[in-house]
């Protein structure tokens, strides 16, 4: 049986003395200590013991050691908080809300939302997030020249804020929180629409003139070469499933009013 302990005196002047669990134990270096570095003061030791409960054998713990152990306690402890609070928001919250939240998460940041196929610079795909670049640019040179990763800049502080408010009714007891469901829909068909008007826009705006037809004819060509990606459908069905959510438990409060 092996214990971890103190050693209180070294054995320059005489044995040694140890303590383990409170208990005081007196050694010597012969046959029982097995460190290379010899004993001092404070040093800390794993004694081990046999079935009678005398030394059979004392092993110096070094510092790096001490170190390891301690962070694999806070690691533990730091673990088994998060799981706390982890299942603290699950209760809450619930596990529909986080799923689609997640893959909204997932699809905004990591997933196709659209495809450009470009005559002379092939295919090219942006994620919902570089799509509010190219918004928030206003200039489709900017966001080739940013390699497709243009900032975000206010659009993607509103995605945010839009993307947390499925959850403002879990916090603000108000009948009308429920509706914070409603805003990633809703930011995503603004976003859908400032994305065509800026096409339209980067081709001319409305078409008129003698040349209109041609003009139109551009940009429905233009139009055609944008495609969308999974990332666009995923994220609108998890926000579907929010604002009817949202529809649900505001008319479920309406009626027990």
């Amino acid at each position: 049986m092996s214990k971890r302990g103190k050693v209180l005196r070294d054995t320059n002047s005489g044995p040694g003395l140890l303590i383990v669990d409170g208990q005081q134990y007196p050694f010597t270096l012969d046959g029982v200590w097995r460190s290379t570095e010899l004993p001092k003061a404070g040093m800390t030791v794993d004694v081990d013991f046999d079935a009678q409960g005398a030394i059979l054998g004392i092993n110096a713990v070094s510092d790096s050691q001490i170190a390891k152990e301690q962070a694999g306690v806070a690691l533990a402890a730091a673990k088994e908080k998060g799981a706390a609070v982890a299942s603290v928001i699950v209760a809450k919250i619930g596990v529909p809300d986080l799923v689609a939240l997640g893959v909204i998460l997932i699809a905004w940041f990591f997933l196709t939302a659209v495809s450009v196929d470009l005559p002379f610079a092939g295919k090219m795909t942006f994620t919902f997030w570089q799509v509010l670049g190219f918004l928030n640019t206003d200039n489709l040179l900017d966001v080739l020249q940013s390699n497709g990763h243009p900032s975000a800049g206010v659009y993607g502080l509103l995605a945010l804020i839009c993307l947390a408010g499925p959850l403002v009714y879990h916090f603000w007891k108000d009948k009308r929180a429920v509706w914070g469901g409603v805003l990633p829909l809703l930011f995503m068909a603004i976003v859908g629409l400032m994305v065509r008007s800026s096409i339209n826009k980067l081709m001319g705006g409305a078409a008129s003139g003698p040349l209109g037809d041609l003009q139109q004819q551009a940009q429905d060509e233009m139009m055609k070469a944008v495609s969308i990606g999974f990332g666009i459908w995923a994220s609108a069905l998890a926000c579907i499933y929010f604002a009817g959510m949202a529809a649900k438990k505001f008319l479920s409060a309406k009626a027990t009013t």
